[in-house]
């Protein structure tokens, strides 16, 4: 039954707090909630969900999305004491605003036929990140967004990233950005290529993404330095600053150590580089 935390505070807009899976669920009272946006599935036997002043069965497959500081309380229902959960906790830049990507207020119930969607992301996360010890933040991010997205189809009716606009402007733009992280970025460009005016594209990344193109951008660039610093230890500052569309080290330094609270020179010695 394993239960997995990040090592460390997440850099990118969405991540995993902690994920668990065939986990032996015992009760839990909240008088004042959970500090996180929290997702708890039923995998086997059933539970019984306390909160707002109703009653929620979670049966096997069911799964429910619950909001930051809600009271509520869990335990197993049928008397077998043999409750098994899944559940996965969020973290992040945007963890504070997930009710603007999901409207989610004060949770989310999902009925087991759509559940099962969300039973095989967390199986395959925990398998292809956790399991190998090899934790893709950049991945991560990504699965994180999907999964809060498929939540948003449910109770839209339509996922954030099988919207046209998405389709034709944000995953364009993105794409650009993946593939030219090294190029001078900025949204103005971006825009002229889509031929759609630059506030029109910030509006569409803030609607679809969550940040500013120029966030997004940094973002990315960010953690491609920390692989290149990581995988290239002889490599200099200035070439680092570089490869990652950096023309002023002083700059490039400065905003690493803004996004994470340490300098290049700095996180290299904590690899032992």
């Amino acid at each position: 039954m394993p239960i997995f935390f990040k090592p460390s505070a997440s850099d990118f807009s969405l991540s995993a707090d902690s994920i668990g899976n065939r986990w032996l669920q015992e009760p839990v009272v909240r008088p004042n909630g959970f500090p996180l946006y929290h997702w708890i599935q039923t995998e086997r036997s059933e539970g019984l969900l306390t909160l707002e002043g109703q009653e929620l069965l979670l049966k096997p497959g069911d799964g429910v999305l619950i909001a930051p500081h809600v009271p509520h309380e869990y335990r197993e229902n049928d008397g077998s004491g043999m409750w098994f959960t899944s559940f996965l906790t969020f973290d992040g830049k945007l963890s504070d605003d997930l009710y603007k990507i999901c409207a989610v207020s004060p949770y989310l119930f999902v009925p087991a036929p759509e559940g099962a969607w969300f039973q095989e992301w967390i199986d395959r996360i925990i398998d292809s990140h956790f399991l190998k010890n090899d934790i893709d933040d950049a991945a991560l991010s990504v699965g994180c967004f999907e999964f809060l997205t498929r939540l948003s189809q449910l109770r839209t009716g339509l996922s954030r990233t099988e919207h046209p606009l998405y389709l034709q402007y944000v995953r364009p733009a993105m794409q650009e950005i993946e593939s030219h992280l090294s190029d001078p970025l900025n949204v103005d460009d971006l825009a002229e290529q889509l031929h759609i005016t630059p506030q029109y594209l910030t509006r569409l990344f803030q609607r679809f993404v969550g940040s500013s193109v120029r966030s997004y951008i940094s973002v990315l660039r960010i953690s491609r330095a920390k692989e290149l610093l990581i995988s290239r230890p002889y490599t200099t500052l200035d070439g680092i600053a570089a490869l990652c569309g950096y023309r002023d080290v002083s700059y490039f330094i400065s905003v690493f150590r803004q996004q994470t609270g340490t300098t290049p020179k700095q996180f290299r010695k904590l690899y032992g580089i």
